[in-house]
C-alpha cells in the first residue's frame, strides 16, 4: 500500500484528493461530509452528522474506516435504555471471581479505530463519563487502570440536537458538524439509478497510522498568519451578536484544524482561506451555518496588519484636525508686530479703540437735546438750521483684524508625514488585495479542501474591500492636499507690506 509518509506535498495532496473521490463513489451530494470526515480523521477529531434516517450517515462512517489500513470498526445504535456493556464490552466473569471489575473490550468501542454511534444523544449518565474521556483523551478506564485506545475518529449521528446541560459537554466534543439533507430533487433521478448497482468504493490508496502521526506533528509547525487572528475575531464578534456560545477548548482545536487544512494542501502558513472550516465548527443549530458562511466570505479579505474600520477612524481624526487647522484664527499684526484693529470707518488701525457716535437699539445716531436735557435721534440742524443738539460720542473698542493662523514648516511636514503613513498603509493593502484577487482562482482550484462554489462570493468580497480601500486612499490624498495648502509663516500677508502702508498706520496712531 502507498503511504503519505515522507512523500512530497504534491503527492500527499493527490493522494487525499483520490481518497475523497473514491469515498464519494456511488454517493450523491455528500462531498461536504466526506471532506469534513477525512479532515477530522487527519486532525484526530470527531464528526457529528445531524439529519433524518436513511441519508447514508452510517455508510459514510464505514467508508472512513476503509481509508485506513487494518482499521477496526465499531457501530452501535443507542437508545435511552442502552447500558455500558453495549459500548464498552461485557464484564469479565473471571475478573469478577478475582474481585476485579474489568471489561472484555475486544470488538467494542475501546478497541475500535473508527466508530459510528447512531443517536449519540440518547447516551445516559452511565455511558456519558467514559465516553467523554474516550473521545477527548483517547483513554478508557478498565478496572483500576486507564488504557490508551487506538481511536482515530468517531462519526456520530442524531436526528435531533441535544437537550439538557448534561449533553452539552458531549456535543462540544464533536469539532465538525454537518447537517445531512436527503438527496435534492436535482439528483433524484440519479438516486433511483443507483438501485441495484454496486456502490462500495475500491480504495487503491489507503492511509497508515504513521501517516496520521506525521500529518499531526508536521501540522503543528505550520505558522499562523496574523490576518487569521483578525479573522477569528470577526467570527467571535458575529457569535457574540448572535448569542452563540463557543468554548475556549473549541477555539484552540479550530486553529489545529486550520493548520491541518493548510499543511495537507501544501501550505507552510495558515491563510484566511483555511478558515473555510470555521463555519462547520462554530454552529450550534443548523440554521446558524449560513450566517457563519457569510462571515467567512466577507472576512477572507481581512488583513492582520490592516483594518478598513481602523483606517476610516484615523481618516476621520485627521480630517477633523485639518478642519481645525484651517479654522484657527489670530489677530493680524503689522510689520512691527503690533496688533491691528478695524476702525469705525472700516480701515485697519493699530488703535484698539476710538470715539464714535452713540446709536440706539435700531442703529439710529443719538444726539443730546440741550433744551430738554435728554437723548434724541433728531439733529435739529437738519430741519431748521439750528444746532441745539450735539452728537453723543462714546469710546468704542475696535474689533481686532482676524486672519488665518500661519503654520511652521515643521508643523505642516509633521501632519503630512502622519497622513503619508496612512497613504502607505492603504496602498500596501490595495496591492495585497489585488494580488489576492489575481491568485484567488488558482488557490481555489489547487486547495484540496476549499468549496469551489464559494469562489464568486469570495471574489466579490475581495473586490468590495479593494474598492473601499481605493476610496479611502482618495480621501487620504485630499487630506495631503489640504495640509499642504495650510498658510505658512513665510507666506504671511504682511511679508510684503510696503512702507506707505506702515506710514499710514503711524499717522493714525498720532491722530
Amino acid at each position: 500500500m502507498n503511504s503519505l509518509t515522507k512523500i512530497p506535498h504534491t503527492s500527499r495532496k493527490e493522494k487525499l484528493v483520490s481518497l475523497m473521490e473514491e469515498m464519494n463513489h456511488g454517493l450523491l451530494e455528500r462531498n461536504e461530509q466526506v471532506k469534513l470526515m477525512l479532515l477530522a480523521a487527519l486532525a484526530g477529531e470527531h464528526v457529528l452528522l445531524i439529519g433524518p434516517p436513511g441519508t447514508a450517515k452510517s455508510e459514510l462512517a464505514k467508508r472512513l474506516k476503509s481509508v485506513f489500513v487494518e482499521a477496526s470498526y465499531f457501530e452501535r445504535l443507542l437508545t435511552r435504555f442502552s447500558v455500558p456493556e453495549e459500548l464498552y464490552g461485557p464484564l469479565s466473569i473471571q475478573a469478577l471471581e478475582e474481585d476485579k471489575y474489568k471489561r472484555l473490550t475486544s470488538g467494542y468501542l475501546p478497541d475500535a479505530s473508527v466508530a459510528f454511534i447512531d443517536e449519540i444523544f440518547k447516551a445516559n449518565s452511565a455511558i456519558l463519563n467514559s465516553l467523554l474521556t474516550l473521545l477527548n483523551e483517547r483513554e478508557f478506564d478498565n478496572g483500576n487502570r486507564r488504557y490508551k485506545v487506538p481511536l482515530i475518529s468517531v462519526v456520530a449521528a442524531s436526528n435531533e440536537l441535544p437537550e439538557g446541560e448534561e449533553l452539552s459537554a458531549l456535543y462540544d466534543r464533536f469539532m465538525l458538524r454537518s447537517f445531512v439533507d436527503p438527496v435534492s430533487n436535482d439528483s433524484f433521478d440519479d438516486l433511483l439509478m443507483l438501485s441495484g448497482s454496486k456502490c462500495d468504493p475500491e480504495l487503491e490508496n489507503r492511509l497508515k497510522l504513521e501517516d496520521l502521526t506525521e500529518v499531526q506533528q508536521l501540522s503543528e509547525k505550520v505558522s499562523l498568519n496574523p490576518s487569521v487572528i483578525e479573522l477569528c475575531k470577526a467570527f467571535k464578534e458575529h457569535l457574540q451578536r448572535e448569542d452563540i456560545y463557543v468554548s475556549d477548548r473549541r477555539w484552540l482545536k479550530v486553529i489545529k484544524l486550520m493548520k491541518v487544512s493548510a499543511f495537507t494542501a501544501g501550505m507552510n502558513e495558515v491563510s484566511n482561506y483555511d478558515a473555510w472550516i470555521l463555519p462547520h465548527c462554530l454552529w450550534n443549530k443548523p440554521e446558524e451555518l449560513q450566517g457563519l458562511k457569510e462571515v467567512y466570505e466577507q472576512a477572507v479579505a481581512i488583513s492582520g496588519e490592516y483594518s478598513n474600520e481602523r483606517l476610516a477612524s484615523l481618516i476621520s481624526t485627521w480630517d477633523n484636525r485639518l478642519k481645525s487647522d484651517k479654522a484657527q484664527q489670530r489677530q493680524k499684526l503689522d510689520v512691527k508686530g503690533r496688533p491691528l484693529y478695524i476702525s469705525d470707518k472700516g480701515n485697519e488701525t493699530i488703535k484698539s479703540s476710538g470715539e464714535v457716535q452713540k446709536t440706539d437699539s435700531d442703529g439710529e445716531l443719538l444726539y443730546w437735546d440741550k433744551s430738554e436735557d435728554k437723548e434724541t435721534t433728531r439733529n435739529y440742524e437738519r430741519y431748521n438750521g439750528r444746532n441745539n443738539n450735539d452728537p453723543i460720542m462714546v469710546d468704542r473698542q475696535n474689533k481686532p483684524v482676524m486672519g488665518p493662523v500661519t503654520y511652521s514648516d515643521f508643523h505642516i511636514q509633521g501632519r503630512l508625514q502622519e497622513v503619508g503613513n496612512l497613504k502607505n498603509t492603504a496602498q500596501s493593502h490595495i496591492e495585497a488585495l489585488s494580488e489576492q484577487l489575481e491568485s484567488a482562482t488558482s488557490i481555489f482550484n489547487n486547495h484540496i479542501w476549499l468549496d469551489k462554489t464559494l469562489l464568486p462570493q469570495v471574489t466579490a468580497s475581495l473586490e468590495s474591500a479593494l474598492e473601499l480601500t481605493k476610496n479611502q486612499l482618495s480621501q487620504i490624498k485630499k487630506l495631503e492636499t489640504g495640509f499642504s495648502a495650510l498658510p505658512k509663516e513665510d507666506e504671511s500677508i504682511y511679508a510684503n507690506m510696503d512702507v506707505a502702508e506702515d506710514t499710514a498706520l503711524e499717522g493714525e496712531l498720532c491722530e
